[in-house]
């Protein structure tokens, strides 16, 4: 692959991370839930790893439970919550958020035209559903658009106005961009994926500091305090909290850097594509994420000739046929449908550089030149 431009979809492991998981997988073959030596040792393994991830989280180690991922741990989040009352989310949020909401018949936040949410609004929302409302779901970094969102005064804001309610964030794309211990004080329930940070796919976390508050999705055993049964992968949580670590002490350089790269790169697409629209612009947005609107041409096939081009970037949501169709991120942000259908999403890291964007800058100047009328 040419030059990668999908990191909010899946980053690499770092090397640090892979080591930690081949030496966890050697050195710790047993089950951590069995009761002789070498199980003790696994289970001596996984407390660590719980202790440093809830020394970054800034929450209690016991509110650490480790997941398959941020799907799993927004659905542990929403919907083991659903029972206790209504359930919100913005319109926004992932659809490991949104689709769980509306099963449950919850409520969605409507959002502006820049993505942002308007905090009169969302009071207005707050007090009229006060003392029905259990859960409210808010991302703290779109997926999509990169509009970010502040985490501690929405948070606030339910505590004020729906004291009953628990607050949860999808901080998956936050990690890279944002110390993750305001956010982990700030909410009652925090989603992690491992995979966007350098980690290992198939592993997350769900902090959640009142255990009593959620029913378990799945029945059958004692692992993580009975909220998610089955056996640890020790190793892939292991990789998951040195990649961790990594991310957010270094935290503030990587943003830096992503702000330069951003920063470039949308004053190419602006100089060599006048007629684009960078999504969320005028808003605060994740410098690790640019999206755009196209008139004129679709992502299909913009995404295809990028990928001839050598780029690698991507879009909104995929139907089961593989058509593209507008993502519901960019309808609820008020763009029309045959507009919606011309969204791309560039995504950085830190091992992009700035040849990369330049180059990809140009290719998509060069594919929309094919497309556009």
């Amino acid at each position: 692959m040419a030059i990668y431009l999908d990191s909010a979809a899946t980053t690499p492991m770092t090397a640090a991370a892979k080591a930690e998981y081949m030496q966890v997988a050697e050195a710790y073959p047993a089950n951590p839930q069995g009761s002789y030596r070498a199980a003790r040792s696994a289970m001596a393994k996984l407390d660590e790893c719980r202790e440093r991830c809830a020394a970054v989280l800034g929450c209690e180690p016991a509110a650490v439970y480790f997941t398959s991922g941020a799907t799993e741990s927004d659905n542990m989040a929403v919907t083991g919550r659903a029972h206790a009352g209504l359930v919100a989310a913005s319109a926004v949020e992932h659809k490991a958020v949104v689709a769980p909401v509306l099963a449950a018949g919850g409520d969605l936040v409507p959002v502006e035209g820049d993505g942002s949410i308007d905090r009169d609004r969302f009071r207005a929302f707050l007090k009229e559903r006060s003392s029905a409302l259990a859960l409210v779901s808010l991302m703290a970094v779109n997926n999509e658009t990169g509009v970010s969102y502040p985490v501690e005064i929405l948070a606030g804001m339910v505590r004020k106005h729906a004291p009953g309610a628990l607050f949860h964030t999808d901080a998956v794309q936050a990690v890279v961009v944002q110390p993750l211990a305001s956010l982990g004080r700030a909410a009652d329930l925090v989603s992690l994926s491992a995979h966007k940070f350098g980690g290992p796919k198939g592993c997350g976390i769900l902090v959640a500091k009142e255990r009593g508050a959620l029913k378990p999705l799945i029945l059958g055993g004692s692992q993580e305090r009975d909220l998610r049964p089955g056996t640890q992968d020790l190793a892939a949580i292991a990789a998951m909290t040195v990649a961790l670590e990594g991310a957010q002490a270094g935290v503030e350089a990587s943003t830096a850097y992503l702000s330069g790269l951003q920063q470039r790169f949308e004053a190419l697409v602006a100089e060599l594509v006048p007629a684009a629209i960078v999504s969320g612009a005028g808003t605060l947005r994740s410098p690790s994420i640019t999206h755009l609107l196209l008139p004129g041409a679709t992502s299909e096939e913009l995404l295809f000739l990028l990928d001839e081009a050598g780029i690698a970037a991507a879009a909104g949501s995929a139907c089961a046929s593989g058509a593209l169709e507008p993502s519901h991120v960019v309808l609820a942000m008020g763009v029309p449908a045959p507009l919606a259908k011309s969204s791309l999403r560039f995504s950085y890291s830190t091992s992009t550089s700035l040849s990369d964007i330049e180059l990809a800058a140009k290719a998509l100047a060069e594919a929309y030149r094919r497309l556009a009328p």
